[in-house]
C-alpha cells in the first residue's frame, strides 16, 4: 500500500513574520520564513536570529557539566606529578573525531606527557573499556586516561583500572547506568535537564566542551593553538552521528561547516575526502554520504582504525592521499561484502509473508555484526517497515545484531516492550542493537508483530505519510530558490530534515540509467523534468527506466547543488491523474520542551508531560477538531520512585479510611502524579493486604482491617504496581525527547 502525501504547508506565515526574517539574513525569503513558521521558529527575539546564523548564539559555558571541576583538578594533579596520560576513544565516525580532537587539543597543554591513544579493534572487541586494553596503557606507564564517546557504562572496567593504578575521566554522551561509575569525574550531557542547551551534544561535541574548560582554565599553556581549529572535526562527528541539530549542536555544527568551506583547508585529509563540495547542504551531504561511510569502512572491514586519526590530523598533503586511497580500497570491500549480505536478505524476504509481519526479521550463521546495520537500513528502504538482521552463533545459542525503523514507527519502544529477552540492549527511536538467546528469537519476532499491530491498527496499517513542506513549480527550481533554503542549513533528519518540495504534473523525459561513479555503484536514473514550458534536470535514486510512469506525474522532491549544478533528488512520484495529497490537519507541532518558559504563540498548551500514548492521541484528537497546533511547553519532570508513591497512597487511603471519607479517583490520580491503570494496580495491592475497597463510578471507600497481613498475592501485585510506575517514567523520558516527526504520527 502507497503511503499517503500530506502537505504541511496549508497554514501561511503571518507578513510582518516574513519580513522580519528577510531582514535578518540577505538570503531569506518567504519560503525561508514559511518554513521557520511551519517548523516552529516563530521566537524573533532570539530563537529564529541565533538558528540563522551562529553569531547570534550565545554557547553554553562547559563549567555547567556537573563535574567539570573534578576532571580538571584531576588534570592539574596530572600536570603536577608529570603523569603519563592517554586517551581511549571509539571507533564509528563520532568516536574517531572525538579522539581526534582530543589528541589535537590536549597537545597544547600535556606535551610529552600525552603518550598515547587507544580505540578499540572492532573485529575484536566491542565498545568500551577492556581488561586487555587498559593493562597495554598500563605498561606504557600511564596513569590517567580521558574517554571520548565511551566508558559511562564500563564501571566494572574503571574498577579494575583502579586496580592497575590508573584513574579514568569519562566524556561520553550515551546512556548513564543507575549505580555509580567510579570514574574520577563523569562529563556526560545526559547528566543535564532535558531542556538544557547541551543535551543533545554527540561524543565530539562533549570532547570539545571539555577542552574549551581546559583552554579557559590554562589559558597561559594553550594560547599558541586555537581551539576554533578543530570545529571542522566536530562538525564531522555530530552530522555522522545523527543527532538532533539544535542549540549546541546546530551552533558547533554551523561554525564547523563555515571552516570547512574556507579556500585554504586546515587539514589535508578533509579536504581530499570532501573532494568539491562548496554550500553548506553540499558539505553536509558528503559527510553524511562520503566522509562519514569511508570513515567508518575501516573498522567494519579491518577493524584498526588508527590511520584514521593520522589521516584526520596529518599537515602532510601525500600521506593524506595515500591513506585516502587506501580508506577508498577498504570501503570498496565494504560494499562488496554489504551487498554480497544484502542479496542472502532479500532472498530471505522473498521466502516470507509480508501481509502477514509488520517487522521483518531475518538471521543468519555468517552474517558479520558490523555490516548488518547497513543491510537493515535497506532492507528497511525496500520494503518499507522496520528491520532486524541477526548474526547467530549455534556454539553459544545466542544472537546479536541491529534493528533499524522506517523513520516513523518507534522501534527502541517496541523493542524496549520486549526487554526482558534480552542479554543486551540500546539505541534510539531508528535504531537500536541488541543481544538475545536464538531460543528467544520466535518470542520476540511475535511479540513485535503483535506490539506493532496494536500501536497501528492492524498489522497492515495505512503507511504513515510523507510529510510535504512546500508546493514548487518548475521554473522556481532555481538558484534563489537554493539559497533561501540553503538559509536553514544545517539540516538533520529528525529534528529539521532537509525541505521536501512537491512539484506537480510534470513529464519525465529524456530518461538515462546511470552507475554513481563515487565508487558506491548505486544505480539511479537521470532525466529532465518538462511542464511544457520549462525544464529541470532529476535524479531517482535505486530505480530504473522501466519504473518511471510515462504519463504526467506529481514529484516530491529534495533540492541539491553539486559543483554549481542545481538538480532534484526524487524521494517519490505517483501518475498526476491519480495522486492525492491530503492537507495536514492542524499545523506541525510547536517545540518549547527544551526552553518551556519561552512557549509562545496561539494554540493548545501541553504543559504537563504525557505519561501514556492514550494522553498523547487525546491531545493529537483534540488538535485535529479544534484546528490549532500544539504547543509542546512542557520539559521532563522528576523520576517517580515508586516506593514514596505507594507510601503516599497508602497515607491517604489510611486517613480517609480513619475518617470515614471517600476518595475521588481522578484527584487521586493526579496527585500521585500517575495514570488510571497504575492507580488500579495500588488499589490491587491494597485488596491483598486485606484492605476492603468499595467503589462506586469515580469514588471509592477502604475499610481497614484491624492487622494488615501481606498475602500471597502480595509480591506480585506491588511488582505489578513498581513496573507501571517504572514504564510511565519511560513514557515521561519518552515524550520529553522524541524527535517531532515520531510525535505527529502517534495517533
Amino acid at each position: 500500500m502507497q503511503r499517503p502525501w500530506q502537505s504541511c504547508s496549508a497554514h501561511p506565515a503571518p507578513l510582518d513574520f516574513i519580513e522580519q526574517v528577510k531582514s535578518l539574513h540577505p538570503d531569506a525569503g518567504a519560503i525561508t520564513a514559511q518554513l521557520l513558521w511551519q517548523r516552529g521558529y516563530r521566537d524573533l527575539h532570539r530563537q529564529v536570529p541565533a538558528f540563522l546564523n551562529w553569531r547570534h548564539y550565545q554557547p553554553a559555558s562547559p563549567f555547567e557539566f556537573p563535574e567539570m571541576q573534578a576532571a580538571l583538578a584531576r588534570l592539574q594533579k596530572a600536570l603536577n606529578n608529570q603523569e603519563n596520560v592517554a586517551i581511549w576513544g571509539d571507533f564509528d565516525t563520532d568516536g574517531v573525531t572525538a579522539t581526534a580532537v582530543l589528541w589535537e587539543g590536549l597537545k597544547p597543554l600535556l606535551g610529552a606527557q600525552l603518550v598515547d591513544f587507544y580505540i578499540p579493534n572492532r573485529q575484536q572487541d566491542s565498545h568500551g573499556l577492556s581488561p586487555h586494553g587498559l593493562e597495554e596503557l598500563q605498561q606504557k606507564g600511564v596513569s590517567l586516561i580521558i574517554t571520548c564517546d565511551t566508558g559511562c557504562t564500563n564501571g566494572a572496567e574503571i574498577a579494575f583500572a583502579r586496580q592497575l593504578g590508573m584513574e579514568v575521566i569519562v566524556t561520553d554522551h550515551h546512556t548513564l547506568e543507575p549505580t555509580p561509575l567510579g570514574a574520577v569525574a563523569l562529563i556526560n550531557p545526559r547528566q543535564l535537564p532535558w531542556e538544557h542547551p547541551l543535551r543533545h551534544l554527540s561524543g565530539v561535541g562533549v570532547a570539545y566542551k571539555f577542552l574549551e574548560a581546559v583552554y579557559a582554565t590554562w589559558p597561559e599553556k594553550t594560547q599558541g593553538y586555537a581551539l576554533e581549529n578543530l570545529l571542522d572535526l566536530v562538525a564531522i562527528g555530530l552530522i555522522a552521528d545523527l543527532v538532533e541539530l539544535r542549540d549546541e549542536c546546530r551552533y558547533l555544527a554551523q561554525r564547523g561547516l563555515e571552516q570547512l568551506g574556507k579556500r585554504q583547508p586546515l587539514r589535508p585529509g578533509i579536504a581530499v575526502l570532501l573532494q568539491g563540495a562548496s554550500k553548506d547542504t553540499a558539505r553536509q551531504r558528503q559527510i553524511s554520504f562520503t566522509v562519514a561511510p569511508r570513515l567508518n569502512a575501516v573498522s567494519r572491514v579491518e577493524g584498526d582504525v588508527r590511520p584514521l586519526i593520522t589521516l584526520l590530523t596529518t599537515q602532510d598533503w601525500r600521506q593524506a592521499r595515500q591513506l585516502a586511497q587506501h580508506i577508498e580500497k577498504v570501503n570498496a570491500e565494504r560494499q562488496r561484502r554489504q551487498k554480497e549480505i544484502a542479496q542472502m536478505a532479500h532472498a530471505k524476504v522473498a521466502q516470507l509473508d509480508l501481509s502477514a509481519s509488520r517487522v521483518i526479521l531475518l538471521t543468519d550463521n555468517s552474517w558479520p555484526l558490523s555490516l548488518l546495520g547497513l543491510v537493515a537500513n535497506e532492507i528497511v528502504k525496500t520494503y518499507g517497515r522496520p528491520a532486524i538482521l541477526l548474526q547467530t552463533n549455534p556454539e553459544t545459542g545466542m544472537a546479536a545484531g541491529s534493528a533499524r525503523s522506517d523513520g516513523f514507527v518507534d522501534l527502541y519502544e517496541a523493542l524496549y516492550s520486549q526487554r526482558h529477552l534480552f542479554e543486551g540492549f540500546g539505541g534510539h527511536p531508528y535504531a537500536a542493537g541488541f543481544r538475545l538467546k536464538v531460543a528467544h528469537i520466535p518470542l520476540l519476532e511475535a511479540a513485535l508483530n503483535q506490539f506493532l499491530a496494536q500501536q497501528e491498527g492492524t498489522a497492515s496499517a495505512t503507511p504513515q505519510p510523507l510529510r510535504i513542506d512546500l508546493e514548487v513549480t518548475l521554473d522556481q527550481l532555481n538558484e534563489r530558490l537554493f539559497r533561501e533554503l540553503e538559509v536553514l542549513a544545517p539540516f538533520d533528519s529528525t529534528h529539521h530534515p532537509l525541505p521536501r518540495l512537491l512539484v506537480r504534473n510534470v513529464e519525465l523525459t529524456q530518461l538515462r540509467d546511470n552507475t554513481a561513479d563515487n565508487g558506491s555503484k548505486k544505480r539511479y536514473v537521470s532525466m529532465l523534468l518538462h511542464d511544457g514550458q520549462h525544464t529541470f534536470p532529476a535524479k531517482w535514486w535505486d530505480h530504473q527506466i522501466g519504473d518511471c510512469p510515462k504519463a504526467r506525474c506529481d514529484l516530491v522532491i529534495e533540492l541539491e547543488q553539486w559543483q554549481k549544478s542545481l538538480s532534484a533528488v526524487i524521494k517519490e512520484l505517483r501518475p498526476n491523474a491519480t495522486n492525492v495529497i491530503q492537507s495536514a490537519s492542524f499545523q506541525s507541532l510547536m517545540d518549547y520542551r527544551d526552553r518551556p518558559h519561552e512557549a509562545s504563540g496561539k494554540g493548545l498548551r501541553v504543559e504537563t508531560c504525557p505519561t501514556s500514548r492514550e494522553s498523547w492521541r487525546q491531545w493529537i484528537q483534540r488538535a485535529k477538531r479544534e484546528q490549532q497546533p500544539l504547543i509542546l511547553a512542557y520539559s521532563l519532570p522528576p523520576e517517580q520512585d515508586a516506593l514514596k508513591v505507594w507510601q503516599v497512597f497508602l497515607t491517604l487511603c489510611q486517613q480517609a479510611s480513619q475518617q470515614g471519607t471517600s476518595l475521588q479517583r481522578e484527584e487521586l490520580r493526579e496527585h500521585l502524579g500517575i495514570e488510571a491503570a497504575t492507580l488500579n494496580y495500588a488499589l490491587n495491592v491494597l485488596e491483598t493486604l486485606g484492605v476492603q475497597v468499595m467503589q462506586s463510578g469515580e469514588e471509592f471507600w477502604c475499610e481497614w482491617p484491624p492487622e494488615v497481613k501481606s498475602s500471597p498475592h502480595t509480591a506480585v501485585a506491588l511488582e505489578t504496581f513498581t513496573a507501571a510506575i517504572a514504564e510511565e517514567n519511560f513514557r515521561r523520558r519518552y515524550f520529553a525527547a522524541a524527535p517531532l516527526p515520531a510525535l505527529q504520527e502517534t495517533h
